[in-house]
């Protein structure tokens, strides 16, 4: 399904290699496993020839045109209303809610196709969430002193910041920071072409300038950044400990093991019990790690960046290249100069 969103609506294998958003020049994708275990995809998209956050603002204020533009390409791409001139889908119909999320779109070719399509379209936007509603995930980090306010109190303490105000016309601030146009406040941002064929819950933003772009930048690189706890660094951290405390030739029931040492032995043995039993993976999970599926998609090549050398190069005398402790009897000459990684 990511190969296909790649290649067909990104449009990395088309021969035009344009794709809904234009142009894209490059992808980065990170793979995250909701507390259910279910696999969903954080992605960050740049445009071919786009113009950087601070060039969009200032030619924009410059040329109205240009700015106009760039608001009827926003709007093309992201919608923040529902299609007019259709009906809700019954929230008691569970069949034709899983009809919407499971069954085919209605065909291009069909000749009814331009009126059953915004109707098709309104009914995965309902079932898949896309018009948002209040749950405990909203308020998850709100004191629990405060979750007995009023409904229209409670609104403003949604970690998702819905609803969301009113924007009648797109416009741009002073800052740089588009708000693009809004008719419903409770529609997550989507695109219609990619929500009714892929037909689940999808959140599109335009990442512009701004402290909202800023945040937004701080939050796809924390996903980009995210790493998984694995037991195997659990346990080679432990191991290293468990050295460190046999140190000097002693072993764990030896006398020389002091009652602190013992103590924390039993505290990392304890901690590792806890970690491993409160741990659950889901079965996507251990599906990709058994067929060696990567947690992340991109087309580009990154370089490997080593902080410690960096360090190193720009001031010697304070952070200066490791050296090993060998031995007297594993020394040798010409031995080459090793950094920490």
């Amino acid at each position: 399904m990511v190969d296909q969103f790649t290649n067909t609506f990104l449009g990395f294998e088309r021969d035009c290699k344009r794709g809904v958003f234009g142009r894209v020049k490059h992808y980065y994708g990170v793979f995250e496993a909701q507390n259910r275990g279910s696999l969903h995809l954080h992605m960050v998209i740049w445009i071919e020839g786009a113009l950087s956050p601070k060039l969009i603002q200032e030619r924009a204020m410059a040329d109205e045109s240009f700015k106009h533009q760039l608001f009827l390409w926003l709007e093309s791409v992201i919608k923040h209303e529902l299609p007019s001139d259709t009906s809700p889908l019954a929230s008691e119909s569970k069949a034709r809610q899983k009809q919407c999320l499971l069954g085919r779109p209605p065909h291009p070719d069909h000749p009814d196709f331009p009126s059953i399509w915004p109707q098709f379209l309104r009914e995965v936007l309902d079932a898949s969430g896309h018009v948002h509603k209040h749950n405990d995930t909203c308020f998850k980090k709100t004191p629990f002193s405060m979750l007995s306010l009023e409904p229209n109190d409670r609104d403003r303490l949604c970690r998702f910041n819905y609803p969301s105000p009113l924007v009648p016309e797109s416009s741009m601030n002073d800052n740089g920071k588009i708000s693009l146009k809004r008719i419903d406040e409770n529609v997550v941002g989507y695109n219609p072409t990619i929500s009714s064929s892929f037909q689940c819950n999808t959140d599109v933003k335009f990442v512009g300038s701004g402290p909202f772009a800023m945040a937004l930048a701080i939050y796809m690189s924390h996903y980009a950044a995210k790493s998984t706890l694995d037991s195997a660094l659990i346990m080679s951290a432990l191991a290293a400990a468990m050295k460190s405390l046999q140190s000097n030739n002693t072993t764990l029931h030896s006398p020389a093991v002091s009652e602190d040492e013992e103590r924390c032995r039993k505290l990392l043995l304890k901690t590792l019990n806890q970690i491993n039993g409160r741990r659950e993976l889901s079965g996507q999970q251990v599906a990709c790690a058994l067929l060696g599926i990567s947690n992340h998609v991109t087309d580009a090549q990154f370089a490997v960046f080593y902080w410690s050398k960096l360090l190193t190069w720009t001031s010697p005398t304070i952070f200066p290249p490791y050296q090993p402790k060998l031995k007297p009897d594993e020394i040798f000459v010409g031995q080459a100069t090793r950094f920490l990684i």
